[in-house]
């Protein structure tokens, strides 16, 4: 391979991909908030096209790259071996496969629109890896700029994986908010640190990320969608820069700086996470620290990486790991019903549903179900007349803060119908609307076929991220390549 010819990907095409990925992971807090006020809707849905024209863009940078390469070389070889490229085009198949692939899940299986089905962890890992591969290929070139706008929409696919907690509609419990949140965040750092050769960019790229969710939130205000929560806990990874000299101890600090700001964020109500399901986390890490350091020394990797596990464990196993919060899983549409709910500040909830516009009439029982981070909430409703104009109303009182999606459920000639709001703790006063009134698509016993089709789809994942691992270790670390890049010099590539 001739060292002048680069083969990572081009400087246009590198930012086109940085681009193209801020507008898709925008897209995803967009779409998560459409679903969590209207529900599911038709797959042309703005949020849904802006995403479908994000990835087809990353799909033509990644072409332009291979052409580019194919052009100045001349072998399908160098391209094959070019660092990076075979993974990021490998990553992107399997993005564009999880959309089909989350279409046939719904439709086979039913009633599942958790953020981490298995389609949609695929998604979301390779959208990660296909990033971290693309910072591999340009990990010999003095692009500072470039290595730090894909070092912020790596940071920024990786956090989608607790999206729904920063955005206050946890499906699974909270207790598995932090250990998912500082896992995705110490891997992407570590794959930063390692293919950016300038100081700082793993802070740089925490700012700029913060910046564009601070921007991401105004948007979404503004136009009334729900926004995610500020990450200012990230800024607790910023220690891994600052503590150079501490190679070995640096992970271990900023994880625990980065647990205490969650906790911190939790208690002053910046965090939509509960403080009580965030601290026993936070206190498990600092253990792991002092017992690193105290007990076996920060040089034993094993001894402290066998402390972490244990400690995660403990906490683990007593946790439920079930979806059972939001999930409408709207089938049919029978007409529509108004939904009244009245809130006295404190989680005490009158909810009257009548004026049902409909075909089906009114034949049985109803109920009302309150739903949020796995817990649900029953009550009944009581019927004060019969027919199409039927009207219901019942009390139920919300446990703890946070957003919750109170439904009511009622029978009727069709069999259950169910409408929905979604609804704050802290209401004060009135909401009333008129939704759709759909017969829900139950959730299903998973089957062996279900099983073995989310394993491949899991397994696809795995396996994109140990490759990308085996990337990033062999990119240089150290030498003359590094130290010219912060003397401004131009590197000799021998890749």
């Amino acid at each position: 391979m001739d060292p002048s010819q680069p083969t990572g990907v081009g400087r246009p095409s590198g930012w086109i991909i940085v681009g193209a990925s801020g507008l898709g992971l925008a897209s995803a807090y967009w779409d998560d908030s459409w679903h969590s006020t209207l529900g599911r809707d038709s797959p042309l849905i703005p949020p849904h096209l802006l995403l479908y024209a994000s990835i087809a863009t990353v799909g033509v940078s990644l072409g332009l790259w291979a052409l580019r390469v194919l052009r100045d070389t001349r072998s399908l070889r160098t391209l094959v071996r070019a660092p990076g490229y075979i993974l990021a085009a490998a990553s992107a198949a399997a993005t564009a496969i999880a959309a089909p692939a989350d279409a046939f899940w719904h439709s086979t299986f039913g009633r599942d629109a958790v953020l981490w089905s298995p389609p949609h962890l695929l998604s979301v890992i390779a959208t990660t890896v296909l990033l971290g591969s693309t910072l591999v290929s340009v990990s010999d070139r003095p692009w500072r700029q470039l290595q730090i706008g894909l070092s912020t929409v790596m940071l920024a696919a990786a956090q989608i994986l607790v999206m729904e907690y920063d955005t206050n509609v946890p499906q699974f419990s909270e207790t598995l908010y932090l250990p998912v949140a500082l896992l995705s965040l110490l891997a992407t750092g570590w794959v930063i640190i390692r293919t950016t050769g300038f100081q700082f960019t793993l802070t740089t790229a925490i700012v700029a990320y913060i910046v564009f969710r601070a921007a991401l939130t105004i948007g979404l205000t503004e136009a009334g969608w729900l926004a995610p929560d500020l990450p200012l806990a990230l800024l607790g990874l910023a220690a891994v820069d600052f503590l150079q000299k501490l190679p070995r101890l640096r992970w271990l600090v900023a994880a625990s700086v980065v647990a205490m700001l969650a906790s911190i964020l939790s208690a002053v109500g910046l965090s939509s996470v509960q403080i009580g399901s965030i601290l026993p986390w936070t206190m498990a890490v600092l253990g792991a620290a002092l017992l690193a350091v105290f007990v076996v020394g920060v040089r034993n990797r094993a001894a402290t990486a066998t402390i972490v596990l244990l400690l995660g464990l403990s906490f683990a196993l007593g946790t439920p790991v079930r979806a059972n919060a939001h999930d409408p899983g709207q089938g049919p549409s029978f007409g529509t019903a108004a939904l009244s709910v009245r809130g006295d500040g404190r989680g005490e909830l009158t909810v009257t549903v009548d004026d049902f516009r409909t075909t089906a009439t009114m034949t049985g029982p109803a109920w009302l179900v309150a739903r949020r981070a796995g817990q649900t909430i029953t009550a009944p409703l009581t019927a004060d007349s019969v027919g199409t104009s039927g009207r219901a109303t019942g009390r139920m009182s919300l446990p703890y803060p946070g957003l919750w999606f109170v439904y009511a459920d009622v029978s009727s000639s069709e069999g259950k119908l169910e409408v929905w709001l979604p609804i704050s703790h802290d209401l004060t006063g009135t909401i009333n609307q008129t939704r759709s009134l759909y017969q829900p698509t139950e959730t299903r016993v998973w089957s062996a076929t279900q099983y073995l089709f989310a394993l491949s789809l899991v397994a696809i994942g795995a396996l994109l991220m140990v490759l990308l691992i085996i990337c990033v270790r062999r990119v240089p670390t150290s030498g003359a390549t590094r130290r010219s890049y912060k003397s401004g010099a131009q590197p000799s590539l021998t890749r």
